[in-house]
């Protein structure tokens, strides 16, 4: 799931309302915003086979917990193996996206969206797995964008994303964030800058809430975000959702949810 997704389970497990996608927002999406995913898995092991906490966790925490399940469970499945297994719904369903990962590159040099070729830069089992996962994600999100499109959810959104465009909000966000979470991240300031700075420019440029998706894999491979390209990668992702098996995403979200909700349901124990 990509911004949209994330946003839309944690309201749907009952862990924020309405307020997700107002002020809760920059907390739900903080993994992606300050690339602290390492640390927060580390969190959401101790919370689920260490002993129970005394203290129920902050808000703070627990927006991040619920992004960081739901990277999980789409990921590598419902339960939290010892180690991470590439068997979650990502990687099932990928093969929607790479069987036309080619032309997807091959159409984007020939009209000048590309100016350099990504299969020429990396391996080509990482690429598909990279591209692959990535692209079904961001379709996925499809699912919810015409809910939320041209409602106070998308208004709200707006706003919140776009307080990151300004940098010294931004990293007294992150800052506050991490001292209060005893969170860390081992990216430099400028990864986090560049970043935040990002999503806050897509909260201002956007025509549709489906555009973050498009904008995540134009982000990724250094296109622009002007409406020639954002539709290329538009119109690509629809045809990957329409190839999605129903059955797997409702049984995903469904999944996503109930851990959520009790992330307890994660322990391999039950």
């Amino acid at each position: 799931m990509d911004i949209i997704g994330h946003l839309a389970v944690i309201e749907h497990a009952g862990v924020s309302g309405a307020e997700v996608w107002e002020d809760d927002a920059v907390l739900a999406l903080f993994p992606n915003l300050a690339h602290c995913h390492e640390w927060a898995y580390g969190r959401l092991r101790r919370t689920i086979d260490g002993p129970p906490e005394d203290a129920e966790p902050s808000r703070t925490a627990k927006l991040i917990e619920s992004h960081i399940i739901t990277d999980w469970v789409i990921h590598y499945g419902p339960r939290l193996t010892p180690q991470p297994r590439r068997v979650g719904w990502a990687y099932r369903e990928m093969h929607q996206a790479t069987e036309a990962m080619d032309r997807f590159f091959d159409d984007a040099l020939k009209l000048g969206i590309a100016t350099s070729d990504p299969r020429e830069h990396d391996t080509r089992e990482h690429l598909e797995r990279d591209f692959g996962h990535t692209s079904v994600e961001c379709a996925l999100d499809f699912k919810v964008g015409s809910h939320v499109a041209d409602t106070a959810r998308e208004d709200g959104l707006r706003t919140s994303l776009a307080r990151l465009h300004d940098l010294e909000w931004a990293r007294e966000l992150a800052s506050g964030v991490f001292a209060e979470t005893g969170g860390y991240t081992k990216e430099g300031d400028d990864k986090l800058s560049r970043t935040m700075s990002e999503y806050g420019e897509w909260a201002r440029s956007i025509r549709h809430p489906e555009d973050f998706a498009a904008l995540t894999l134009c982000t990724r491979y250094g296109w622009g975000y002007d409406r020639r390209t954002v539709d290329y990668v538009l119109d690509f992702l629809h045809t990957v959702e329409r190839g999605l098996d129903k059955g797997l995403a409702d049984q995903l979200v469904d999944e996503v949810v109930a851990a959520v909700a009790d992330p307890q349901t994660m322990a391999i124990s039950r």
